[in-house]
C-alpha cells in the first residue's frame, strides 16, 4: 500500500477536493463557492444569527466570515441588522432571493454527494457520516 493511501488526511481531502469541485460546477450561475452556500445554509436555519454565530459554528475565522457576508450581502442573498440587543453585532436574516438559491440547489448538493459516495451502499454511506459527524463534534 503506497503511503498517501494510509493516510486519513489525504484521502478525506480527495473525497472532499471531488464533491466541492462539482458542486462548485452547479454554484457558477449564482457567483457563489460552497463555503458561502454552506453560510446561507447556516442562516437559512438559523435566522438572527450574528456572524460570531456563524462563525463558531462552522469554524470560519471571523476576518473571512466578515468578507462572505459583505459578499453575500451584496449579491442581495443576506440582510444585516442591528442586533437590538448589542448595538455592536448585527444579526443576519437571509433574504427570498437568497432562499430561493439555498432550495434550488439543495438537491443538486445530495446529488453530487451520491455521486462521489456511489460506490458505497446506504449502510456504509450512513456509517460514514456517523463516523463524520461523531469526529466534528469531537473537535
Amino acid at each position: 500500500m503506497n503511503k498517501w493511501n494510509q493516510s486519513y488526511g489525504f484521502l478525506l481531502g480527495k473525497i472532499l477536493q471531488q464533491m466541492e469541485g462539482k458542486f462548485a460546477e452547479g454554484l457558477i450561475p449564482f457567483r457563489i463557492n460552497a463555503r458561502q452556500y454552506g453560510v446561507l445554509l447556516f442562516i437559512q436555519e438559523n435566522p438572527n444569527s450574528s456572524q460570531k454565530d456563524i462563525s463558531e459554528n462552522l469554524q470560519i475565522d471571523r476576518t473571512t466570515m466578515v468578507s462572505h457576508i459583505d459578499y453575500l450581502e451584496g449579491l442581495g442573498f443576506v440582510e444585516r441588522t442591528k442586533n437590538p440587543n448589542d448595538r455592536r453585532s448585527y444579526s443576519l436574516m437571509i433574504t427570498e432571493k437568497g432562499n430561493e438559491v439555498v432550495d434550488s440547489r439543495w438537491e443538486f448538493l445530495i446529488n453530487t454527494e451520491s455521486e462521489v459516495l456511489a460506490p458505497l451502499n446506504q449502510q456504509e454511506r450512513q456509517l460514514l457520516k456517523d463516523f463524520l459527524v461523531k469526529i466534528w463534534r469531537s473537535l
